[in-house]
């Protein structure tokens, strides 16, 4: 489930326990809303101390007074020479002005993207993931509501992706299903290199293995 990994009440809260946290107000109003409240565009931003110096920058980006941006930095792991350079580590958005996060970007060191976490249709859950190698996508997965309800109902408690999607030099080459959300892979799709399906496995007898193959 997406969740903000931080809120307002929790940004600049230093009585909690193995953290500490410096704000240093850089609050520049933009502009008075019609309710009388002051709308900022850098609303604050803040270093936290939580094992490892994480800094925290949370923005207003629709100016409608609350928090839809939280971006967050650590530590460069370099030379001593570039210690103290912070490099982006994360992104978290509101989409939907809810208060409540709705994609979550994950960056290396290089600051690359290597991840992406969307709850499309904002209900809370991770709807889909994108996966990156140097920046090319090269794996795609969804999550049904209907398997992960399922999935908390068992012993194990365990959400998994109920289609995966397999990219090579940013084009889909493969597809597999589980359609009874079990775990267990019901149905593959090939591609060939022009995007047009070239086979597709079934699963035809639910024994957990593809046993039957369709070619075009």
């Amino acid at each position: 489930m997406i969740k903000p990994r931080i809120s307002i009440s929790l940004i600049c809260l230093c009585a909690l326990p193995l953290m500490l946290c410096a704000c240093s107000s850089s609050q520049k109003p933009t502009e008075t809303a019609a309710d009388g409240h002051v709308v900022y565009t850098d609303v604050e931003s803040c270093t936290r101390f939580d094992n490892t110096e994480m800094r925290v920058q949370v923005f207003d980006m629709d100016r409608d007074g609350h928090i839809d941006l939280w971006k967050f930095y650590s530590n460069k792991q370099a030379s001593d020479e570039e210690k103290g350079e912070y490099v982006i580590a994360r992104k978290e958005l509101d989409l939907n002005s809810d208060k409540k996060v709705d994609r979550i970007m994950f960056y290396n060191q290089k600051e690359n993207l290597i991840r992406e976490e969307v709850d499309s249709n904002f209900d809370g859950d991770i709807d889909w993931s994108h996966i990156y190698d140097n920046g090319i996508l090269i794996r795609t997965e969804f999550y049904s509501a209907a398997c992960n309800r399922k999935a908390l109902d068992s012993d194990t408690q365990s959400l998994k992706p109920n289609m995966i999607r397999v990219y090579r030099k940013g084009v889909l080459t493969r597809e597999d299903i589980d359609a009874r959300c079990d775990g267990v892979i019901d149905r593959v799709t090939i591609f060939n290199p022009d995007g047009e399906i070239a086979q597709i496995g079934l699963d035809s007898d639910n024994s957990g293995v593809i046993n039957e193959w369709i070619r075009y």
